[in-house]
């Protein structure tokens, strides 16, 4: 049924989105899919934060938050499950609806946040963008 399955996993949330991406590693190794795991950098996109930071520091940051994310995935990757790793900037819930589209996924599962309010309102807030404008199915993975 799923083919490929899209995971954006927040890297400042760690140990918060296990839960979902065993339910992910779970689903792509039932129905045989692709995993496509994605971690998005906020906030280097924008003009003014783009002016204090060159290419080059951009560019660095991408690369730790993708060995980071490799660091918090790889324990739970099943042998034989073939997963696809990606680090992107920009606005979390656009990043997240362009990577569904690029990779053509069939389900979106993403991890519901934290006990904190205001981790609730950013988390939620993607969460909820992504649900409300994903032309694919969205499976939200509570803690």
């Amino acid at each position: 049924m799923f083919k490929r399955i899209l995971l954006p996993v927040d890297i400042s949330e760690g140990k918060e989105s296990l839960k979902a991406i065993e339910a992910a590693v779970e689903l792509a190794a039932s129905h045989q899919a692709v995993l496509h795991l994605l971690t998005v950098l906020p906030g280097f996109g924008s003009p003014v934060v783009a002016s204090y930071f060159p290419r080059q520091d951009m560019d660095k940051a991408l690369a730790a938050i993708y060995q980071q994310l490799h660091d918090l995935v790889e324990p739970h990757i099943l042998e034989g499950l073939e997963v696809k790793l990606r680090a992107v900037e920009g606005k979390p819930y656009k990043q997240i609806l362009k990577e569904a589209k690029r990779i053509h996924a069939d389900l979106i599962v993403i991890p519901s946040h934290g006990p904190k309010a205001v981790e609730r309102f950013f988390l939620g807030s993607t969460a909820a963008r992504v649900v409300e404008r994903a032309e694919v199915s969205v499976m939200v993975i509570r803690q």
